[in-house]
């Protein structure tokens, strides 16, 4: 308990005595001149500025409690001009606040946010405003509110009064230095210095209760002065992490940005050297939009240097989760920002940013490297919880080979405190000390704010007036992450990491709010979709529609930061997710509507197929089966489906000639299924639905799922209702199952010629602490599983040899997920909206849904409809699942009237087209396409789309050449002989005629 309470307080806990020293220094330090007179206007949601009358306002009293969590208020403080040039505003407000003066502009905001481990402040529960001219009558506008305690959701708004006061500067120098030592006393290993520490520290409080503030400081000078005493050297960046909607709605992220941008401006101005850097430019276009004069003095401070672009992405994103494609959209769209509106060069823009996503995909290396980004930045390994990360500086190498250069600041914080205590903790477990040089992320954050003024203090103290730093700490130096990296680029860097950073905790994020993670999957599709038509309409129609569809993609972008599509917000985000997807999927529905209707014209009805993938597959138009055999990227006639007298449905099973499946009456679990070569696929059951125990996981619930429990044996939900009939091409099987809280409706499909078989799955789900998972045992199994993953697919363990496979009981694939026997058939399972996955023992389970209670007490419960699907395969087919994949989540669209002539398509199996759009620096088509089996190839490109030259680019669409390299004078690409290694994406530009 005395544990977590240190956590959570540190200092008044850690050190009681030297915290009431602190407390009794606080008292001197300010002198009150005279309170200021204040009146407030509340609301729910946010008054924009002047939106009031005067008589809106009503009398606030200090000690007023005004507020709920998220309610607004805006406070209007007024009050004489002070004769002393030196006074100073202070405002108390529990909770955070930005102050305008009388005409709008923004003036300097204020934040009492307690974060666990905060160091003490020398305000208490009042802070400086700043910039505010009190030899002029005092009038200001506080837009405040209040957000929670220690982030979380609860307690209310308070007003704790404000008022002129004289600072002290004595006895404030003093208190930051007693600070900084008494942290450094308490946390060095050096005996002798921590005593000498303690003894400065009685000799300058004996001084101070003397009156002697000087004396006092005099006392705590030689411990000052110097030198450092340990080789290693920080580089110290500001920061303040800003989720985008977590424990708060994304309204509130627009306010928190302004915030935490007022407060770092103001600081750069006040603390010559401190750079602040800032890595989402979605809240910078907020600002452009909403704040133009805040958003005015950003761009001074990031031509001069004093505000540092930290990555390429458009927010923080998961990248366990959204496609390939949306993490290349994520670079190119945040990119194009900071360089469009900011001026920023290739050159700055080196640097991925991505400290607190939940684990980091094998394909992202490549993806960096493709859009410009050389360097990664993380903390999130050290929140295993299993198996401690064995490096901090590391060569990170994707599933293709491509390399990025990673740090991992060694405290394992990107909030935090700048003092002694964590300097040390990062110089214990820093493995790579020996080049002398890490990384350290200092400010409030989570909730943003950055650093605050006892950031700033403690860290000149450890730098100290030369530069020479403090003995027993390592030397600290102000300095931005990219010239961190530009130095760190030059040391030999050892060790190498290949394949995914796997983190060991948050598994539950793969599953939490299936809403979310299905429409983040449909908008995908469609947003390829309406491009691929986009690019088939000639340079005109691309031009349009890429303008169309820019808030699209930046408002798509968006719903994938970390705590929102992973599952892991309060509801009211969710909902608000959920809607705006629903919103921009109508929004491109109409596009594509319009599109198809923009085809050249044709007769009859046609199958229009916008998958990189063949189709030949029935069809129901108007009530009546046919049959579309379509090209990739193309339309085709349907013709009409012929009868299927092999197709059987009774009570035994269903069989098409392909396969013949037998079902477990009361469970609904197949316990047959037998190819034609007479094979048997069945083990020990296939797609047995199955409940788990999910016990709430404290502090994660919505996070965290137990290793035990994904392991448990469940209990199968039973059968109350079947039947079987024959539909046209389909033999389909009807079961209800039932559970507490449970109702499942499920039609298993087997369609004439077709290896798969499918469960398309409607659900009332009122469970609580439970998962539901679809279980499957097939006879073909190996060692590992093949789990797709952004354009390729990756190898992970089936077993549990060690600490390492143990620790990954729970994965992340995105269409499918396969297993092979040594002979190199397998048995795969396929989706088209869910992620998280359980490949161990012989088990293939499909996590479907969970119900945790926080931070949203409602997650997943109510209605939920998906299909997923399982299918043997043949040695060397492993192209025909990846096909599936794509067909089981994209099908094919009638048209009438109308007619696609194939677009793009690739001549290996082995090669997909993914993305078929128009370029962003041209009216030109991009076509990307990925090896996907992960063997060298090589392929023919054919298109039917215009084009004068094809040239080889990076994602960026820069040109480059055979090697990769950057080459503007390349000569055009050979689209008749593309040489790919394995898993290589690799991006076209269609020159436009």
């Amino acid at each position: 308990m005395r544990a977590a309470a240190s956590w959570l307080l540190g200092l008044p806990v850690e050190q009681p005595t030297a915290y009431r020293r602190l407390r009794a220094i606080r008292e001197r330090i300010w002198t009150r001149l005279a309170p200021l007179e204040a009146s407030i206007l509340t609301s729910p949601e946010p008054t924009p500025f002047g939106h009031w009358r005067p008589s809106d306002f009503r009398p606030l009293r200090p000690g007023t409690a005004w507020g709920h969590v998220f309610e607004c208020g805006w406070i209007h403080l007024t009050g004489p001009a002070a004769a002393d040039r030196r006074a100073e505003v202070l405002l108390g407000i529990r909770g955070e606040s930005l102050v305008h003066d009388p005409t709008g502009t923004v003036v300097d905001a204020t934040t009492t946010v307690y974060l666990q481990g905060d160091l003490p402040h020398p305000g208490g529960r009042f802070r400086t405003v700043r910039g505010v001219d009190t030899s002029h009558p005092i009038d200001l506008y506080a837009d405040a509110t209040h957000n929670g305690v220690l982030l979380w959701p609860v307690g209310r708004a308070r007003f704790d009064g404000a008022h002129l006061a004289v600072r002290d500067d004595d006895a404030y120098a003093l208190y930051f230095d007693v600070l900084t030592l008494t942290m450094l006393a308490g946390h060095t290993d050096d005996a002798a210095l921590r005593g000498s520490l303690r003894a400065a520290l009685d000799d300058a409080w004996r001084a101070f209760r003397a009156d002697d503030l000087r004396a006092a400081r005099a006392s705590l000078a030689p411990a000052l002065a110097g030198p450092a005493t340990d080789p290693l050297e920080y580089t110290a960046v500001g920061h303040g992490h800003l989720d985008m909607a977590w424990l708060w709605p994304l309204r509130e992220t627009h306010r928190k940005s302004a915030r935490t941008y007022a407060r770092q401006l103001a600081s750069i101005e006040r603390h010559p050297g401190f750079v602040y850097g800032t890595s989402q430019p979605q809240q910078l276009q907020w600002m452009r939009d909403q704040h133009p004069t805040l958003f005015a003095r950003l761009e001074d401070a990031v031509a001069a240097g004093g505000v540092e672009a930290q990555g390429s992405f458009w927010i923080e994103p998961d990248t366990n989760l959204p496609s390939g494609e949306s993490l290349i959209r994520q670079a190119i769209v945040g990119r194009r920002f900071w360089q469009r509106e900011l001026g920023l060069t290739d050159a700055q823009l080196r640097l991925c940013w991505l400290p607190d996503t939940f684990g980091y995909s094998g394909a992202l290396p490549q993806i960096l490297r493709g859009t410009g980004m050389e360097w990664f930045q993380t903390i999130k390994l050290a929140w295993n919880e299993v198996n401690d990360f064995p490096h901090r500086t590391f060569r990170w190498a994707g599933i293709d080979g491509s390399e990025v250069l990673v740090h991992m600041p060694p405290e394992g914080d990107y909030n935090a405190r700048a003092a002694a205590d964590g300097l040390l903790k990062g110089l214990r477990q820093h493995p790579e000390r020996d080049m002398g040089t890490a990384l350290l992320v200092y400010g409030g954050g989570d909730g943003g704010g950055g650093p605050s003024e006892v950031h700033h203090e403690v860290l000149d103290r450890e730098i100290g007036a030369d530069g020479a730093g403090i003995a027993g700490l390592p030397r600290v130096r102000r300095g931005s992450a990219s010239e961190f990296f530009s130095r760190l680029a030059e040391h030999d860097v050892p060790h190498r990491h290949d394949g995914e950073l796997y983190l060991e905790k948050h598994q539950g994020t793969y599953t939490t709010q299936a809403a979310t993670k299905r429409w983040n999957r449909t908008l995908e599709r469609l947003l390829h979709d309406v491009e691929a038509l986009a690019a088939a309409l000639g340079p005109e129609v691309r031009e349009r529609v890429r303008g169309e569809l820019e808030p699209v993609w930046q408002e798509a972008l968006l719903q994938q930061f970390h705590d929102i599509l992973p599952g892991s917000s309060i509801a009211r985000v969710h909902r608000e997710s959920v809607a705006a997807f629903e919103r921009l999927a109508g929004v491109v529905e109409a596009r594509i509507a319009s599109l198809i209707d923009d085809l050249p014209a044709a007769d009859g009805v046609a199958a229009l197929n916008l998958a990189p993938v063949a189709r030949d597959e029935p069809i129901r138009v108007d009530g009546a089966w046919m049959r579309a055999v379509v090209p990739p990227y193309a339309t085709a006639a349907l013709v009409p489906e012929p009868e299927h007298p092999e197709l059987v449905a009774d009570a035994s099973g269903l069989a098409n000639g392909v396969l013949t499946v037998r079902f477990d009456d009361a469970t609904g679990a197949i316990v047959s299924m037998v190819d034609a070569d007479g094979v048997e696929h069945a083990g020990d059951g296939l797609n047995r639905l199955v409940l788990h125990r999910d016990p709430f996981q404290f502090p994660f619930d919505a996070w965290d799922i137990s290793a035990k429990a994904a392991a448990s044996p469940g209990r199968p939900l039973r059968v109350v209702e079947r039947s079987w009939h024959v539909e046209g091409p389909r033999a389909v099987r009807r079961h209800v199952l039932e559970g507490p809280k449970v109702r499942i409706e499920q039609r298993v499909v087997l369609e004439a010629g077709s290896t798969l078989v499918r469960f398309e799955t409607h659900v009332d789900w009122q469970q609580t602490h439970r998962m539901l998972r679809a279980e499957h045992r097939p006879t073909r199994y190996g060692d590992e599983a093949l789990c797709e993953i952004q354009m390729g697919h990756i190898r992970r363990p089936t077993t549990e040899r060690d600490s390492v496979e143990r620790a990954q009981f729970e994965v992340v694939a995105h269409r499918w997920l396969a297993v092979e026997d040594e002979a190199g058939a397998g048995f795969a399972m396929l989706n088209d909206g869910k992620y998280g996955h359980r490949a161990k023992h012989g088990l293939l389970s499909l996590n479907l849904l969970r119900s945790p209670t926080f931070p949203d007490r409602t997650a997943d419960r109510g209605e939920h409809a998906f299909t997923y699907a399982i299918r043997p395969y043949a040695p060397g087919a492993l192209h025909e699942v990846i096909a599936d994949g794509y067909r089981l989540q994209a099908p094919a669209r009638v048209v009438r009237g109308r007619a696609l002539a194939p677009l793009v398509r690739a001549s290996s199996p082995g090669v997909v087209v993914e993305t078929v759009a128009p370029a962003y620096d041209s009216d030109g088509t991009v076509v990307r396409v990925y090896e996907s089996l992960g063997v060298a190839t090589s392929t023919a490109i054919e298109t039917s789309i215009p084009h004068r030259a094809a040239w080889r680019t990076d994602m960026l669409e820069r040109r480059v050449d055979a090697t990769g390299a950057l080459a503007p004078h390349a000569e055009p690409a050979d689209l008749s002989a593309v040489a790919l290694r394995p898993f290589e994406i690799a991006t076209f530009v269609l020159e436009s005629p």
